[in-house]
């Protein structure tokens, strides 16, 4: 799979266009521009972007504090799904993560298969479930989380 089309950004992001996607991708709970905005201000925040020329292909963002992390929202544009979209988001991510970052979690809806999967690919395990987690439609959350190994 060839994915040199897509490009990875960090910076000059458009927060009302990655709200757009999340609430495609999660409903009515996806996040506001306003959430990126301060998440991607915010010291440990990490958003980024993957376009396809000046087509917003998918998202990631979350946060690093301390010696832990935790991936708070990923999302593929429908017509971008299964052409490795969200595994470049995440290995971004992960190399973006400082090396003394010891853990790193996530949620993920239980019925979303695809997901859990690509994290398990990356050494996720479930470690438990927050039970109603989601909203709309309501459903149970596994709770992923990855052990890193570090160097001291």
């Amino acid at each position: 799979m060839n994915n040199s089309q897509f490009s990875i950004l960090n910076s000059q992001l458009n927060y009302d266009e990655l709200s757009a996607l999340d609430k495609l991708c999660v409903g009515a709970d996806g996040w506001s521009a306003e959430n990126f905005r301060s998440e991607a201000e915010k010291d440990g925040g990490i958003v980024l972007a993957a376009y396809d020329g000046d087509c917003l292909a998918g998202l990631i963002a979350g946060f690093t504090a301390a010696d832990t992390g935790e991936i708070l929202t990923v999302g593929t544009a429908p017509q971008y799904r299964r052409q490795g979209v969200a595994r470049m988001l995440m290995e971004a991510f992960l190399a973006a993560i400082p090396d003394d970052v010891e853990t790193i979690a996530l949620e993920v809806r239980q019925s979303n298969t695809a997901a859990i999967e690509l994290y398990k690919s990356f050494g996720f395990d479930k470690a438990g479930v927050r039970k109603r987690f989601y909203r709309d439609p309501i459903e149970d959350a596994d709770v992923m989380v990855l052990a890193r190994a570090v160097s001291h």
